[in-house]
């Protein structure tokens, strides 16, 4: 059976780059797939914590998604670096992650992440995220 979208569709008109970083090449593909129900979303990723930062640098992404557990190293390590560069500091961040210590999801609030998608996920509730961070970024 074909990998078809049997998920919401929702809204074509939402826009943007998305930088998802994780090392699973797996949940790199279904992130992408998820995504390409948003025709004009941007979708690239990095399968590390350094070329995330990098590629969060030079594309200036209107959201990451993010994964806590890379090899080398950790997700709130990327999280606290891209909060104190003036050039990344805004970009929203969506932790994705299978983390589901209670303190954890706390320090990550403390930096600003305002959502913790824990994997496995619903379709619907990443699209529902992503939607919502992409829109509320072209608000003026």
């Amino acid at each position: 059976m074909p990998f078809d979208q049997p998920w919401d569709a929702g809204s074509t008109a939402i826009a943007g780059t998305v930088l998802y970083i994780d090392d699973s090449a797996i949940n790199t593909l279904l992130v992408e797939r998820i995504l390409s129900s948003r025709p004009a979303v941007v979708f690239d990723s990095a399968p590390d914590g350094r070329s995330g930062l990098d590629r969060a640098t030079r594309l200036n992404p209107d959201l990451v998604l993010l994964d806590l557990t890379l090899p080398d190293i950790s997700g709130e390590q990327v999280l606290t670096r891209l909060r104190a560069d003036p050039a990344t500091r805004a970009i929203p961040v969506i932790v994705v992650s299978g983390e589901t210590d209670p303190s954890v999801h706390q320090r990550l609030r403390d930096q600003g992440v305002e959502h913790h998608l824990t994997k496995p996920y619903e379709i619907n509730d990443l699209l529902r995220l992503v939607d919502a961070s992409l829109e509320a970024g072209r608000q003026p």
